[in-house]
């Protein structure tokens, strides 16, 4: 005799149910997610930085620009800068920050010349330097003046003022200062409107 199981057409009906309710009930949970979701707001996007392309554009710069060349009495110069910014109208002229002069004669003669910020013409090869201009030289001056300007090209330097600092007979002070070479390629300093010299024997 057969057995026939009451609960087989109730538990039918509960699967039946459960295959109607059970896809309505999934899209009812989606459309509340996406009612409940913040909306994007556009002015929360991440915001861009503030620049002027085309300023940018204009303001050009060279990092590290090095300029290496030999004047017509065969001193070999070594110009660098932390950054130079050359001019829109003429690339050849630039302003830097942060620049250092290298000077060599044929005698294995040499001046460091350090400054804050200058103009640099690289047709001409004329340069001016200003803001804290350090001088040393391998004959032993040390000098700090406000400006340098003049030629690489047959090196022609000037201070055109006052120039403080010690050297191998002492301290001294003059109210001008040139940078120059002879005619036989080595390179000389001379002071000139008025020098004073406090002479400290060596020790």
């Amino acid at each position: 005799m057969i057995m026939r199981d009451t609960l087989n057409p109730v538990r039918s009906r509960i699967i039946r149910l459960a295959t109607l309710l059970l896809p309505v009930l999934a899209l009812m949970l989606l459309s509340t997610l996406f009612l409940v979701a913040r909306r994007v707001n556009p002015d929360d996007a991440i915001p861009f930085a503030d620049v002027d392309v085309s300023m940018r554009a204009r303001e050009q710069q060279l990092t590290m620009p090095r300029f290496t060349g030999v004047s017509s009495g065969s001193t070999a110069f070594d110009l660098s800068a932390l950054l130079a910014r050359p001019d829109v109208a003429d690339p050849r002229h630039m302003t830097a920050e942060a620049l250092r002069l290298i000077l060599r004669d044929d005698l294995g003669g040499q001046a460091i010349v350090i400054s804050n910020e200058g103009d640099i013409d690289t047709g001409k090869r004329n340069l001016i330097l200003t803001g804290d201009v350090r001088i040393e030289t391998s004959t032993g001056y040390a000098l700090m003046t406000d400006r340098l300007e003049g030629s690489l090209a047959d090196l022609s330097i000037i201070s055109p003022g006052k120039v403080t600092g010690t050297g191998p007979l002492g301290d001294l002070r003059a109210g001008s200062m040139e940078i120059s070479e002879r005619a036989d390629g080595t390179a000389r300093l001379v002071f000139t409107n008025g020098v004073d010299l406090l002479y400290r024997p060596p020790t």
